[in-house]
C-alpha cells in the first residue's frame, strides 16, 4: 500500500503486530519493561519465515554470549564493590573479547547484538539486583525473537 512516496508493507505490519503482542504479554504477565523483547523482535523479523528463524537463532546466541559476559562483569563488579575502574577497564575488554570471538567463529551478524546485550545489561543493572536480572534480560530477548518467529510464521499469506 502506497501513500505517495511512503509505503506500508507486510513486514512493517508484522513488526508492529509483534511489538504489540510483546507489550500485551508483558502487561498481562507483569514482566516489567518490554524494551529488550521489542527490540529483539524488530531486529529478528525478516522478509520471510526462514530468514527470521535464521536471524533469530543468531540473535539469541549472540545475546546469550553477551549476557554471559554481562554476568562476568556483574560478578566482578560486585566482588570489587562497584569500583568505577571495573567499568572503565573490564567492560571494554569484555566487548573486545566478544567481537574477536564472534568474528573468529564467523558470526559477524551477531556482533552488534552481543555488544548491545553486554552493554545494555551491564550498564542498566539496578543497584541491589542479582544475577537473575541478567538472566531475565536474556529471556526477554528469547521472548521477542519467539514472538517475531511466530508472527512471521502465521501472519504470512500463502
Amino acid at each position: 500500500m502506497h501513500f505517495g512516496r511512503f509505503r506500508l508493507g507486510l513486514r512493517t505490519i508484522k513488526t508492529t503486530a509483534a511489538v504489540m503482542l510483546i507489550f500485551l504479554v508483558f502487561y498481562l504477565t507483569n514482566r516489567g519493561t518490554p524494551f529488550i523483547a521489542a527490540l529483539a523482535a524488530i531486529f529478528a523479523l525478516r522478509e520471510d519465515f526462514e530468514s527470521t528463524v535464521s536471524f533469530g537463532k543468531i540473535r539469541v546466541m549472540s545475546n546469550l554470549f553477551g549476557g554471559g559476559l554481562a554476568v562476568i562483569y556483574f560478578v566482578t563488579n560486585q566482588a570489587l564493590h562497584n569500583n568505577p575502574w571495573v567499568t572503565i577497564i573490564l567492560l571494554p575488554l569484555l566487548l573486545l573479547f566478544s567481537i574477536v570471538v564472534l568474528d573468529g567463529f564467523n558470526l559477524n551478524q551477531g556482533i552488534i547484538g552481543a555488544s548491545a546485550a553486554l552493554l545494555m545489561i551491564a550498564l542498566t543493572i539496578p543497584a541491589g539486583e542479582t544475577i537473575f536480572y541478567v538472566l531475565n534480560r536474556v529471556l526477554d530477548t528469547v521472548i521477542g525473537v519467539a514472538i517475531a518467529i511466530a508472527i512471521n510464521r502465521f501472519a504470512t499469506p500463502d
